[in-house]
């Protein structure tokens, strides 16, 4: 029997109201641990149109079916989404939003019930809340459907690696914004990185870049970003081979190439990330010019993708799901010992894979006693807390 007890927060499935987080690797939780954002829908397994807003709240997960409406977004995805996310204290919460075909992110006060709004869309916000990094969520969508946000202007696909877009830092307080790394350099370096037949298949080739999941490294001087390509007609299938990690200063200094082919990344420290790598989960050092493999973690537990944390505080103990099957497990792995325990099982993921997929998306809190996630048990997407 798990150690870990399960409660369902939201409701609504019957009734066609769904519930969501917003993405596994960022803080949906407060720094208390007690609150979490969520965000409620009125349909499911169609893609977004520009005037479908879901509705942004804070549920309390010591109390079940609580809800505290902060406002609603129509810039969200199924995979992500509208980025909901804390701030630091004072206790405040942001999320990304339309503004006719631009993307804004705003920023709600809880103590002053007050809303304001930042230029462009947040992505990942350094652990001390003065900074946002912002990517471009028009081109995203256009690329890779399901994490961006549709009908958005400025996708810029008439250029392939365009130089004035990119990684942006925006100022949470002032919303002041600058692009830090371009497409354009990302991919020269990734040319300079590459073999000499793969860098003329990239340099005659008629792929277009992109830049998705950007995470910020615990001290918020660096930042790990996904360049990834494609055919430009976008025709033909996409893979996670076609692409690399990269890291860099969050000032923009200093950038190097991780390592090929990478999924779910994830900071352990200042120094380390790991993620899935073709065929399991491996440790590397941010070094430069080039990312060093230190290991591989658990690699007859983990077999294929998966959605990957440490707890906080914690860097021995991992929680991660089983995706992309109608049956998903919610497993903890102690990298002492290696020892693995099954903390919940989630039924009716169907269906299992494409944009409309539910995730579990395991996302634990600060205090390391509490994991949520979003799950399609009871028949529709809702939310859940794990505790011990």
């Amino acid at each position: 029997m798990s150690a870990w007890g399960l409660t369902q927060l939201t409701t609504g499935s019957l009734a066609g109201v769904f519930h969501s987080h917003s993405y596994y690797d960022i803080n949906v939780f407060d720094d208390t641990s007690r609150y979490v954002l969520v965000h409620r829908m009125g349909f499911a397994e169609r893609t977004p149109l520009p005037d479908d807003a879901v509705e942004i709240g804070c549920i309390d997960v010591d109390q079940s079916g609580s809800w505290m409406r902060l406002g609603e977004s129509r810039a969200w995805s199924w995979q992500q989404g509208p980025l909901a996310q804390w701030l630091s204290s004072p206790r405040r919460a942001v999320w990304n939003d339309r503004d006719g075909d631009r993307f804004v992110a705003r920023v709600c006060d809880l103590e002053t019930h007050r809303t304001t709004t930042l230029p462009r869309p947040v992505y990942a916000v350094d652990p001390q809340g003065q900074f946002a990094l912002s990517l471009n969520m028009a081109r995203l969508d256009t690329v890779r459907p399901g994490y961006g946000y549709c009908a958005g202007g400025g996708a810029l696909l008439d250029q392939r690696r365009p130089r004035e877009d990119g990684v942006w830092r925006m100022d949470l307080h002032s919303g002041e914004h600058r692009l830090i790394l371009s497409l354009a350099r990302a991919t020269r370096l990734l040319f300079q990185r590459l073999g000499w037949r793969e860098r003329v298949r990239h340099l005659r080739g008629n792929y277009v870049y992109w830049f998705n999941h950007a995470k910020v490294s615990p001290d918020g001087k660096r930042f790990t970003v996904k360049l990834r390509f494609r055919e430009r007609s976008l025709r033909t299938g996409w893979n996670d081979q076609m692409g690399v990690s990269l890291t860099c200063g969050t000032d923009g200094e200093n950038l190097r190439l991780l390592a090929h082919g990478t999924s779910h990344v994830i900071w352990l420290n200042n120094q380390r990330l790991y993620f899935w790598q073709r065929d399991g989960v491996y440790l590397y050092e941010d070094r430069e010019p080039v990312g060093a493999r230190l290991g591989q973690l658990a690699p007859e537990l983990i077999t294929q993708n998966v959605h990957i944390r440490h707890l906080p505080g914690q860097q021995n103990l991992f929680v991660l799901d089983t995706p992309y099957q109608e049956e998903i497990d919610l497993l903890l792995y102690d990298s002492r010992n290696g020892s693995c325990e099954r903390m919940a099982g989630f039924e009716n993921h169907r269906p299992s894979r494409g944009q409309y997929r539910c995730d579990l998306h395991p996302c634990p809190s600060p205090d390391a006693r509490k994991v949520v996630v979003s799950s399609l048990h009871d028949g529709g997407r809702q939310v859940y807390v794990l505790r011990r």
